[in-house]
This record gives structure tokens, sequence and C-alpha cells, in this order.
């Protein structure tokens, strides 16, 4: 087989963002947040994990592992294990106060 064989629809992810505007005094204003990623809950999966180099001195090498698994979020396999493609919905709220 050779690489990048496999074809998919491709990602779908829809993010959503509303916010307002309080103005409290002339210098005192805040914004509430509301932010949601993965709108619609749509799954997305990354690439099958295919490092066949795992092996970690004092491990047990007969230990299942991840080779072919694609149990990994693009994100999480980037580094970032926060919010980011391929996780479930995920709502965040926040309030910044500008002074």
């Amino acid at each position: 087989m050779g690489r990048n064989i496999f074809r998919d629809a491709g990602f779908k992810n829809v993010d959503f963002s509303v916010f307002k505007n309080f103005k409290f005094t002339e210098r005192f204003n805040a914004q509430f947040r509301a932010e949601f990623f993965n709108l619609f809950n749509r799954p997305i999966l990354a690439n099958p994990f295919g490092s066949v180099n795992g092996y970690a001195g004092g491990s047990d090498p007969s230990a299942s592992s991840t080779f072919g698994c694609g149990c990994t979020t693009p994100d999480i396999a980037a580094g970032n294990p926060l919010v980011g493609l391929g996780d479930a919905r995920t709502i965040q709220l926040g309030l910044k106060l500008l002074f």
C-alpha cells in the first residue's frame, strides 16, 4: 500500500461565538462571551497512528500498542490536549473586564 491512499470526506467543523457588551461607566466595560466548539458535534478522526518505533526502554514490548489506531484527534496528536479539533462539543463561557 502506498502513502495517503485512504480518502475521506474531510473535516466538517463548525465553531460559533456570541458576545454581549455591557457599559457601566465611560471607563469600565464588560464583555460576556459564549463560544461553542464543534457546534454540531460531528466526529473528527485523525489519521491512524503509524509509528512502529514507540518502544521505550524498560517497558514491555509485548504489551498492546497504538499502532494503526485511529484513536487520536488532530490537536491531541499535535500536543494540544485542551479545546481543539476532534473534541466533542465544547462550550466555553467568559467574562472580560475592560477598564
